[in-house]
């Protein structure tokens, strides 16, 4: 996608919370937009984040003991040991404001859903959501003009709508407008079906439905997984290493050529190793079939559909499951070799650029890409933030 924008307007600066390996601050970056500082609670993950974007205060820590402004009655603390009282302080020595707050909060609160709707408990009481809570207390304090919340299409129409109209009704209190939509990532690039809730709040009396960006890709032009993926060395099962270069030789799709790193390298593009029995058993499995296509003899017990699921190259790919070394978890097979997909494919088929390095062992790089918000989907949404402030402006 086009990361240009218009020298003349104003840039804005905004605040990621629940980072993760930063996908969202990427794709909001790419639209244009500064992403001031960020909080990350996982160390290993945040390891990732710093090495990607060394232009944001990256703030590792438990969101619950940081201050969001001097105003924060929510929580009483010293002076943090990391050196900052609270999230505002970071932007006023920069003689900024926080324009924008986005992010992705954890919530538990979804899996019990008999019990919730017996007790009828509000959504923001359930101690399993608290880190919702901790996202509406930073806009609470730091007043931005816009905020966006990714979280599970699921969010919407739970215990009959009634956690959508309870988020509604908090932000309104607050003064903010909000609108929410389901949105496909394949829509806007992302080689992937992956579709997430969409919150977006405004206190500027523009309605928040104004700022969801159109599609970009019609279905007959959704990127495929080989259009994103074809282009990275070939390997064996346990094959590949951490930095290697491009091949020479290679004929590149226009969304190859968005992601290439211009240092010439790729990076995590290294193979599971899988068991004998699970490749002759994956060998068996065609394009687009899973386990459910083979004789039942060769069978297992598997709980998910798409067990030894392997990827139909020509469409895009199911939503990224977070263990990228597990045939049996989901369709994650590579649509031509006989291996689950490498780190650095799950990345290609999130929209991470090539420069994007991933640090830690393969179950956190599994978190850290199947978890992310793709950065093309996210730069669609701040894009077109950017292109509505501007126009209110």
């Amino acid at each position: 996608m086009d990361s240009k924008i218009n020298k003349n307007k104003k840039k804005y600066n905004a605040l990621d919370l629940f980072c993760g390996a930063g996908g969202f601050s990427i794709g909001m970056e790419q639209a244009g937009i500064n992403v001031v500082a960020s909080i990350e609670f996982n160390p290993q993950i945040a390891e990732t984040y710093k090495y990607n974007n060394p232009q944001t205060q990256l703030i590792v820590d438990d969101i619950r003991f940081i201050k969001a402004s001097n105003d924060d009655i929510d929580i009483s603390l010293p002076v943090h040991e990391h050196g900052f009282q609270n999230i505002k302080q970071i932007f006023d020595k920069k003689a900024l404001t926080c324009d924008i707050i986005f992010g992705g909060p954890p919530c538990q609160g979804f899996s019990m859903a008999g019990r919730r709707i017996r007790c009828n408990a509000r959504f923001l009481e359930d101690e399993r959501n608290y880190l919702f809570k901790e996202f509406i207390r930073m806009v609470k304090y730091l007043k931005p003009k816009v905020f966006v919340i990714e979280n599970v299409p699921g969010i919407l129409n739970y215990n009959y709508g009634a956690v959508k109209k309870e988020i509604y009704e908090t932000f309104l209190n607050l003064g903010y407008d909000v609108h929410a939509e389901v949105l496909c990532a394949a829509d806007y690039g992302v080689p992937q079906m992956r579709k997430r809730a969409i919150f977006i709040g405004n206190n500027l009396g523009i309605c928040s439905k104004d700022f969801f960006p159109p599609a970009t890709h019609s279905k007959e032009k959704y990127i495929s997984v080989m259009d994103a993926i074809s282009d990275l060395p070939a390997l064996n099962s346990g094959e590949g290493v951490d930095d290697i270069p491009y091949s020479t030789n290679t004929t590149l799709t226009d969304y190859q050529k968005k992601l290439k790193n211009p240092h010439g390298l790729i990076y995590n593009h290294i193979s599971s190793q899988h068991k004998p029995e699970t490749i002759e058993l994956l060998k068996m499995i065609n394009e687009g079939q899973t386990m459910k296509d083979l004789p039942e003899q060769y069978r297992t017990k598997s709980v998910h559909s798409g067990a030894y699921g392997r990827m139909e190259g020509n469409s895009p790919a199911y939503t990224l499951t977070t263990r990228l070394n597990t045939p049996s978890v989901g369709r994650i097979t590579h649509p031509k070799q006989h291996r689950t997909i490498t780190p650095r494919e799950a990345a290609r088929i999130q929209s991470f650029p090539d420069r994007y390095k991933f640090i830690g062992d393969i179950t956190s790089l599994g978190m850290q890409i199947g978890n992310a918000v793709p950065p093309f989907l996210a730069e669609a949404i701040g894009k077109h933030i950017v292109k509505i402030l501007d126009d209110y402006n």
